[in-house]
């Protein structure tokens, strides 16, 4: 049950919360609500929830530095700043690798085995071929991969 001072205080920080419009502000409210209503025994309530916001503020500056800043002044007005993640772009490979048809059994094997940045040294010394060889048929089932990505990703 919470004492009449954190309620006053939970209403004071919702009206706060409606009024305002900046992020940063929003969540110091919320994490300053989930203080108030998680009181502990240690301290008096009044401390705590005058404490709170503050607390609250310590948190999200802790994550900010954390958090990589990203500057919005090289960025064209339609930009959003972003990083590409190549690992879901691997991902994307494997699931169109596992469900086209286009490509022989040996050709799929090496194309997956190139996808996980195994070199063509390795794949050789595994399938005990020369490595001149190893790389013509890397070179011919990437050929094939290009010429079945591109006829996959026509298709609508």
């Amino acid at each position: 049950m919470l004492n009449e001072q954190a309620t006053k205080a939970l209403e004071l920080l919702y009206a706060r919360a409606k009024r305002t419009t900046d992020n940063f502000d929003l969540e110091r409210i919320e994490r300053a609500l989930d203080e108030i209503i998680r009181l502990n025994d240690i301290s008096p309530p009044p401390f705590q929830v005058r404490s709170a916001p503050a607390h609250a503020s310590q948190v999200l500056k802790g994550r900010r530095k954390l958090a990589k800043q990203i500057a919005l002044g090289d960025l064209a007005a339609h930009e959003e700043p972003r990083q590409r993640d190549y690992a879901l772009a691997v991902v994307d490979l494997a699931l169109w690798l596992n469900g086209t048809t286009a490509l022989t059994t040996e050709q799929r094997q090496l194309a997956h085995r190139l996808a996980s940045e195994e070199d063509s040294k390795t794949i050789a010394a595994e399938l005990g071929v020369p490595i001149t060889r190893t790389r013509e048929r890397i070179s011919r089932a990437r050929q094939a991969a290009r010429a079945a990505w591109a006829v996959d990703i026509r298709q609508p």
